[in-house]
C-alpha cells in the first residue's frame, strides 16, 4: 500500500509543487520496498536549493515514527531545532551542554559531576537529551557524533525504520574526518615524550602504534588513580564532589578522555592493516600528525546497511548514482535515484562570468592583485547590499583582507572575516545582526549557511573550488579516482551556487572570477545537474570574451 507521505508533511507549511512532486514518487518507491525484499532500499533524493529539502527529510521521519536524522554540522542541527522543534529530538556532543550541579561555575558535562571518579549516575541536560533522543521518534544529530556513538564508543543503537543523511554530498569527508587517528602536538608531547618522527609510510606507523598501545593502556589507568588522588583523605566523596572540578582535575579528566579517545582510535589503526591509510603530518614545526583512511566503503556500508531498513541521502547535488554506489559499498542496482528542477526562474539565481585569469596553485599568486581588483570594483557596485567572498583558502582569503585594506580602505568596515570554521557560527550572528551592508569573507561558507532575501544579495567565487592537491589524502585520492576529484568540484561549485537564491520571492546573483569556469564546464559538463547548466550556460554566452583562452590545467 502507497503511504500517503503529505499527510505527514510537517503542519504549518504548505507542499511546494516540487516537494509534493518528491514525495510522491518516493511513496511509490517506499511501497514497492514495502513489498518486495529486493526492491532498492536506499533513495537519493537531490534538489536544488529552495525547493525545501528539509521539509522533505521532516516528511519522511514523520511518516516512519522511528528515523534517524543526520545533518553535516551542528548549524544545520539548530535549524532543524528552529523549524520543526516539536517534532524530533536533538542531541549533540557533550561540550556543548553545562553541568547543572555548578550553575556558576560553567563547566561542561564532560567535565561534570557524573564524569568525575565516583560521581553520580546522573540526569544532566546531556543525558537527558541523549536519552529523549534515544527513545524518540526522531533521532536527530550531526554524523560525526552519531559515528562517535556508534562505532567509537560502541554504543547500542537499535535498527530504526528510516535513515535520512541531509546534505549527504560530503558524506563521505564526514567519515574520512570521523575515522582519521589524528595527534596534535601538544598530546604527541605528553603521550609520546615529543613530537613523532616523520615515517614513509602509514605501514612504518603500525608497528610504531603498536609499541606505543602497549605503553599508553597502563598511563590510562595512571590518570584514574591520579584522579582518585585530589581527594583529601578522610573526606567523603560526596562532599568532595559538591565542589566544582579544580583547573587541575579539570586537566586531568581532559587528558583522560583524550587518552582513552586516542587508545580506541590506535586500536582501530593498527587492527586494520587491511585498509589503504594515509600519513598527513605537514613538514612545519607544530604540525599534527593524521592516518586518515583512503577511503570508507567498509565504514559507509556498516552505517547504510545496518542503521535503518530505508536509507535516504539528500542534497542539492550527490553525483551519478553508481559511483556513489561504489563509493559507498552498496548494490548499485539496490538504489534509487529522484531530482528536481529549479523552481525559480533564471534571472533570480543569475551568474555572471568576469574572469581574471585561470587561476591555478601555478598561477594564483601571479593573478592575485588583479583578482583582489576586481573583487574591490564588485564590492563597490554593491555598495548597498550584503553579499559573501568565497576565498581560495584561509590564507589567500587573509591576503585579500590586507590588499583590500589599501586598495579600498572604504569597503573594509562591511568586511566580516571568518578565519576559521570554527568563528563560522559568530560571524554569521553578526553578519545577520548589523544594518550595515556586511560582507562575509571565507574559504569555508559553500554550504550549510542560510542567507536569504538582504542577508545575501550577491556572492564572489574568487577561484573554483578544485580540491587541495597539496593535501597528501586529496593527491592519493584523486590518483586512485580521477572521477572523484572532478566530482567533488562539481559538487562544491554548485554548493557555492546554491548560497543565492533560497525561496521563491529571493533573488541573487553569482559572480565568477576563475577561467577555469569555462573548461570545466565544457569538459565535465554530464556531472552537473540541468539547474546550474543552464544558469553557467546562460553566463559564458553573455560573457563577450568567453572564446579567450581557458589556461592550463588546475
Amino acid at each position: 500500500m502507497t503511504p500517503d507521505l503529505l499527510a505527514h508533511f510537517p503542519p504549518g507549511a504548505t507542499p511546494r509543487p516540487e516537494q509534493a512532486r518528491l514525495l510522491a514518487a518516493l511513496a511509490d518507491a517506499i511501497a514497492e520496498a514495502e513489498d518486495d525484499p529486493g526492491a532498492p532500499r536506499v533513495f537519493l533524493v537531490e534538489a536544488p536549493p529552495g525547493v525545501g529539502k528539509s521539509h522533505v527529510a521532516m516528511t519522511l521521519a514523520r511518516w516512519s515514527g522511528d528515523a534517524y536524522l543526520l545533518t553535516s554540522q551542528k548549524l544545520l542541527q539548530d535549524q532543524y531545532e528552529r523549524e520543526f522543534g516539536r517534532d524530533l529530538q536533538l542531541v549533540k556532543g557533550r561540550d556543548n551542554y553545562r553541568c547543572e550541579r555548578y550553575p556558576e561555575a560553567r563547566v561542561p558535562t564532560s567535565r561534570g559531576m557524573c564524569r568525575r571518579p565516583r560521581g553520580p549516575l546522573c540526569q544532566c541536560p546531556y543525558a537527558r537529551a541523549k536519552a529523549a533522543a534515544l527513545a524518540g521518534p526522531i533521532f536527530c544529530t550531526n554524523t560525526s557524533y552519531f559515528v562517535t556513538l556508534r562505532h567509537w564508543h560502541a554504543e547500542h543503537l537499535r535498527r530504526r525504520r528510516l535513515l535520512v543523511i541531509d546534505e549527504a554530498h560530503n558524506l563521505e569527508s564526514q567519515l574520512v574526518h570521523a575515522f582519521t587517528v589524528a595527534f596534535p602536538p601538544d598530546d604527541m608531547r605528553a603521550w609520546f615524550g615529543a613530537p613523532l618522527a616523520r615515517l614513509a609510510s602509514a605501514e612504518a606507523y603500525r608497528d610504531l602504534m603498536a609499541e606505543h598501545l602497549e605503553r599508553l593502556e597502563p598511563r590510562l589507568e595512571a590518570l584514574g588513580r591520579a584522579l582518585e588522588a585530589l581527594r583529601p583523605p578522610g573526606v567523603p566523596a560526596e562532599l568532595f564532589l559538591e565542589a566544582p572540578p579544580s583547573r587541575e582535575e579539570q586537566d586531568l579528566l581532559a587528558q583522560r578522555d583524550g587518552l582513552e579517545t586516542a587508545l580506541a582510535r590506535i586500536r582501530f589503526f593498527v587492527e586494520s592493516a587491511d585498509r589503504e591509510w594515509v600519513v598527513r603530518y605537514p613538514a612545519e614545526p607544530g604540525a599534527t600528525l593524521e592516518l586518515v583512511p583512503l577511503t570508507v566503503t567498509a565504514m559507509a556500508r556498516e552505517l547504510l546497511h545496518d542503521t535503518a531498513e530505508l536509507t535516504v541521502l539528500s542534497s542539492a547535488f550527490l553525483g551519478h548514482p553508481r559511483v556513489l554506489a561504489e563509493y559507498f559499498g552498496f548494490d548499485a542496482d539496490g538504489v534509487r535515484a529522484f531530482a528536481s528542477g529549479s523552481p525559480f526562474a533564471l534571472a533570480q539565481r543569475r551568474i555572471v562570468y568576469r574572469p581574471v585569469g585561470a587561476l591555478g596553485r601555478a598561477s594564483l599568486e601571479r593573478l592575485e592583485p588583479v583578482l583582489f581588483a576586481a573583487v574591490a570594483a564588485l564590492l563597490a557596485a554593491h555598495p548597498r547590499e550584503k553579499g559573501l567572498v568565497h576565498a581560495p583558502s584561509y590564507a589567500a582569503g587573509r591576503r585579500l583582507m590586507r590588499d583590500l585594506a589599501a586598495r579600498a580602505p572604504a569597503q573594509v568596515p562591511r568586511l566580516i572575516w571568518v578565519e576559521s570554521s570554527e568563528a563560522k557560527a559568530r560571524a554569521l550572528e553578526l553578519h545577520r545582526a548589523a544594518r550595515e551592508p556586511t560582507v562575509l569573507v571565507s574559504p569555508s561558507l559553500r554550504e550549510g549557511v542560510d542567507l536569504p532575501d538582504d542577508f545575501l544579495r550577491f556572492q564572489i567565487v574568487t577561484k573554483m573550488p578544485f580540491p587541495d592537491l597539496g593535501d597528501p589524502w586529496t593527491r592519493a585520492r584523486q590518483e586512485r579516482d580521477p572521477r572523484w576529484y572532478a566530482l567533488e568540484t562539481a559538487k562544491a561549485l554548485v554548493q557555492a551556487y546554491g548560497r543565492s537564491c533560497r525561496h521563491a520571492e529571493d533573488h541573487g546573483v553569482t559572480y565568477v572570477l576563475d577561467a577555469q569556469f569555462a573548461r570545466f564546464l565544457r569538459q565535465y559538463r554530464v556531472l552537473l545537474p540541468p539547474w546550474f547548466l543552464d544558469a553557467a550556460t546562460s553566463a559564458l554566452r553573455a560573457h563577450a570574451g568567453a572564446d579567450a583562452p581557458d589556461g592550463g590545467e588546475e
